[in-house]
């Protein structure tokens, strides 16, 4: 009989948290990995990786988790740990390591200034609080003349942890439309290195802002390496005097 009792209580307890739950917005919560690592002369690698602290208070949280880490560390073997409670968790200490592997290793084969590699993540949210996007700058030199920049925004939908896929907008029938009205406007604040619409490369790097979406082009892509990463913001009403399809609406 008690623990019939027992059972009872317990399973109002979890109905009037998963109540408290539906009426509460959740969001992520952050806690910041951070990793330095340096032998003070030929290596020297720097992580800010944004962890969602709060990663099982809701499942799309844990597939958002899961899915930043295989993004932010792609090339690199996936380190996982499963604890006591059964909850399988990335081992960030473990991955930071296999690159500090891999820069103490490049050092070793370079003679020029200090190898690095730094990371540095950054997490917001957009579309009132609907999205959440990270931001992640990578910077690296191995050798040689000059070393490597990178920016990349992934951008999540909070209700189904799914990654927004941004490549659709340089596909279909609007995709002349929307190219020529990129090409004018880098054209317009940059010297680039293309020279009609129709040989503008798709954008391997977007990110979903409140007003309309900014396309991200890493060194070389359209430019020469002196531009750096270069950007051109997009709005709603652009895309939709294009009928380009809104999938964030």
């Amino acid at each position: 009989m008690r623990k019939y009792l027992f059972f009872i209580v317990t399973m109002v307890a979890v109905a009037l948290v998963s109540c408290n739950n539906r009426e509460k917005e959740v969001y992520p919560e952050f806690e910041p990995f951070i990793f330095e690592a340096t032998d003070g002369s030929t290596y020297e690698v720097m992580i800010t990786y944004q962890r969602i602290a709060n990663m099982w208070d809701r499942e799309v949280f844990a597939k958002i988790e899961w899915q930043n880490y295989t993004n932010s560390f792609a090339g690199y073997d996936t380190e996982v740990v499963s604890n006591d409670d059964g909850f399988i968790r990335m081992d960030l200490d473990a991955m930071a390591k296999h690159i500090v592997d891999e820069y103490s290793g490049y050092a070793e084969e370079s003679e020029g200034p200090m190898c690095c590699y730094s990371m540095d993540q950054s997490a917001f949210f957009v579309r009132n609080n609907s999205v959440l996007c990270y931001e992640t700058i990578v910077e690296s030199y191995t050798g040689g003349a000059h070393g490597g920049q990178t920016l990349w925004y992934e951008c999540f939908d909070l209700n189904t942890g799914s990654l927004y896929d941004f490549s659709y907008l340089f596909e279909g029938e609007w995709s002349d439309d929307l190219r020529s009205l990129v090409y004018d406007k880098l054209v317009a604040e940059y010297t680039i290195l293309i020279d009609a619409p129709e040989l503008l490369p798709i954008a391997g790097s977007v990110m979903l802002s409140d007003e309309g979406v900014v396309l991200v082009y890493q060194p070389y892509e359209v430019a020469s390496y002196s531009e750096g990463i270069i950007s051109v913001e997009i709005t709603d009403e652009e895309l939709e005097q294009m009928a380009v399809p809104l999938l964030w609406e």
